[in-house]
């Protein structure tokens, strides 16, 4: 019997789902909001076996026949595997060629080199949350953090960028990829991606994605220009969406429990620790992207057949109890195993993961030490979230920046 996999916007009844799922077997068939059937993966150990099997590909044309993909017609959550050519639909050597352009960009080294800058887009961005009749951590906070950081780190004008992200985001994260709205956004993100390589060379620095792009890959046929577009719009959507979720589900987390308060402003490496576990319990991406069976693969006991779709379904692989005792709570600091998988495993272990938890770390203790008396303006359990399967993203998280205010 296949189970129902379908996100919801309410955490508590998306926690039902999630255990119903890690209660089934660690393989096991699924069927999604279209329809849809696919073999989820669910277990944590069979979930990190299936990250580094070779077998299971992330490019579709691996498929034994194209119409196998998405039984020939398309699904929200597909874009990232059929549009363009980046490091989220591309295997082996491609996939290194691909990825070292990001390593640059996004490797320690580099993220540290901005953490001046990231320190500053921080104070601005909380001297807006103040002046704010109705702060929202969201869309005055994390948002602007993320969008400002990747801004320098693509190197792309504030201005331009907000525009490209809204067609991204649509292309990427809309319900219907085949409705004129996201014809429009596809043709939008295009013109605009080109727009901003046109202007790469008045931007400053030395060392943006575009500029490393332009100087190191392009020319000399490394990179086509057709991937340097797929992975400004990858890098863009990536790593602003999932990191304003990180930090603002954090926030909002902290200010209903002291314990990670006090954890967050005791130094950066707890408050790492209450990102790991955030990161484990409630992944923004809730699934590793798409992968595809080029044989009969075996996993945890299960034979997932030729030309399968597969999904490992991350948020449940951080939940299973076998790994990780009291997997239902926040632990933090968590004994024993903190080797989660919200930013994946494998080859394709997420790129952009130092810059999100140097931004995050850096972030959160300036938040709450501009605000120490912050709370949520609604309970916890009335946030509303997207139901995109890579992208569990929160709409809003309204606050109160002192005691004595109200919500509007």
């Amino acid at each position: 019997m296949s189970r129902v996999f379908i996100p919801s916007t309410d955490q508590a009844d998306n926690d039902l789902m999630l255990t119903a799922l890690s209660e089934g077997a660690a393989v096991q068939q699924a069927v999604l909001s279209t329809g849809l059937r696919v073999w989820a993966v669910t277990g944590y150990a069979e979930a990190k076996t299936a990250l580094l099997d070779t077998r299971l590909k992330k490019d579709p044309a691996t498929l034994s026949d194209p119409a196998l993909l998405f039984d020939g017609g398309r699904h929200p959550e597909d874009s990232y595997a059929v549009l363009g050519r980046h490091v989220l639909n591309t295997d082996g050597a491609d996939h290194r060629r691909l990825r070292e352009l990001l390593t640059k960009c996004l490797a320690p080294k580099a993220v540290d080199r901005r953490r001046r800058r990231i320190a500053e887009i921080v104070g601005t961005s909380l001297d807006t949350l103040a002046a704010s009749a109705t702060p929202d951590l969201v869309t005055m906070f994390a948002g602007p953090v993320m969008t400002s950081v990747m801004s320098d780190v693509i190197g792309i004008e504030k201005n331009l960028l907000d525009r490209l992200l809204t067609a991204v985001r649509t292309v990427v994260a809309g319900a219907d990829p085949q409705s004129a709205e996201a014809r429009e956004a596809a043709d939008a993100q295009q013109r605009l991606i080109l727009e901003a390589i046109d202007d790469h060379e008045r931007f400053p620095g030395t060392d943006t994605l575009l500029k490393l792009a332009f100087r190191d890959y392009h020319p000399n046929g490394r990179l086509s220009l057709a991937e340097v577009m797929s992975m400004v719009a990858l890098t863009l959507f990536a790593g602003t969406t999932t990191s304003t979720t990180l930090l603002a589900h954090t926030a909002a987390l902290a200010s209903t429990r002291d314990d990670l308060l006090e954890a967050i402003m005791a130094g950066p490496a707890s408050c790492s620790a209450v990102l790991s576990e955030v990161m484990r319990r409630y992944p923004p991406t809730p699934c590793a992207t798409w992968r595809f069976a080029t044989e009969d693969v075996e996993v945890g006991g299960v034979t997932i057949p030729r030309d399968a779709t597969v999904l490992v379904v991350v948020a449940a692989a951080n939940r299973d109890p076998e790994a990780y005792p009291d997997a239902d709570r926040l632990v933090v600091p968590r004994p024993g195993n903190t080797g989660h998988i919200g930013f994946g495993h494998g080859p394709h272990f997420c790129a952009g993961a130092p810059l999100a938890l140097t931004t995050a770390t850096t972030a959160l203790p300036a938040l709450f030490a501009r605000f120490p008396q912050l709370s949520l303006a609604v309970p916890l359990e009335k946030l509303r979230w997207t139901t995109n399967l890579g992208d569990r993203s929160l709409f809003s998280v309204p606050v109160r920046l002192r005691p004595d205010e109200r919500p509007a």
